[in-house]
């Protein structure tokens, strides 16, 4: 299939890619700069704000794969924007279904947490645009692990520090498992309409995750639970230079939506994948799987 996937500079768009070319698809990399993504891939420009950018990078494919700026550190209504203005061109070329990642959970409904009602409400748009749309909706994914919120201390200190309490379970998912649960959704038109919260294969708690860490890297790794406001003071720094939101509401909305994962009845990091691969049929890499493919240094 001919895919165009936007948001394929970073992390996320990148699995995609990789992905699409191991099943043997035909991506497009659609982005604002394609001298930054892989020489070999076939890219293209596109910018959010100019719709006509859009219609040449969705003009032929068969999907769009939609990845967008997190609304946890951009202003909602310029990412909502976004999304609609991708929706109309994917309407208008015809494509045949738009897979979007939330880069997050999203709930049946709205839950009171900014970054998630956002992305509920983007979800929804989506849904009604006219557009063929299946959500894939991550939990939390392995790679933060190697993001400069976290990989330091494991680097530095052998030391996973993260805002989950010892006793939280949580499913851990790849960045490029998610893509492949996207590819398969790309493949099942019938599916248009639906949402899927997504993890890994086993739900583990912060020490337990630390024990397969240090299987594979071959030293004790630990595991601390950071406090929040920490946690969201070292997101802020690490996003401070291209988050739209100021640092306060940042900050206050990581502490808030950070205190419902670890505390929500409902367990938002836990996933039942049995019924969701029965349907997206895909081979989820362990956690050790995952780490032996990583650089740590």
């Amino acid at each position: 299939m001919k895919i165009t996937v936007f948001g394929a500079s970073g992390d996320q768009g990148q699995a995609q890619m990789r992905q699409l070319l191991a099943a043997g698809h035909q991506p497009l990399a659609a982005a604002r700069d394609p001298a930054s993504l892989d020489p070999d891939w076939p890219a293209i420009v596109a910018d959010y704000g100019d719709a006509d950018s859009l219609r040449r990078a969705v003009a032929g494919a068969e999907a769009v794969f939609l990845t967008l700026p997190s609304t946890s550190f951009q202003k909602a209504q310029d990412v909502q924007a976004a999304a609609a203005r991708v929706a109309e061109a994917t309407r208008d070329a015809g494509v045949g279904m738009l897979v979007f990642n939330s880069s997050m959970i999203i709930c049946d409904a709205h839950n009171g947490f900014a970054a998630h009602d956002a992305r509920f409400a983007i979800r929804e748009q989506l849904f009604a645009s006219g557009v063929p749309t299946v959500s894939i909706q991550p939990v939390i994914y392995l790679d933060n692990l190697l993001r400069a919120w976290a990989y330091p201390d494991i680097i530095g200190d052998s030391m996973i520090r993260y805002p989950h309490e010892e006793t939280l379970e949580v499913c851990w998912i790849s960045e490029d498992d998610t893509a492949k649960l996207m590819i398969a959704a790309a493949e099942r038109p019938g599916l248009a309409g639906r949402a899927f919260n997504v993890g890994g294969r086993e739900a583990v708690r912060g020490p337990v995750l630390a024990q397969r860490l240090s299987e594979v890297l071959g030293r004790r790794i630990g595991f601390e639970t950071l406090p929040i406001a920490r946690f969201a003071e070292r997101m802020a720094t690490v996003f401070q230079s291209t988050a739209t939101l100021d640092v306060a509401a940042l900050t206050t909305a990581l502490e808030r939506i950070y205190a419902w994962y670890n505390h929500a009845p409902e367990r938002p990091f836990q996933v039942d994948m049995g019924p969701v691969l029965a349907e997206l049929p895909v081979a989820l890499e362990s956690i050790e799987q995952w780490a032996a493919r990583q650089n740590w240094g």
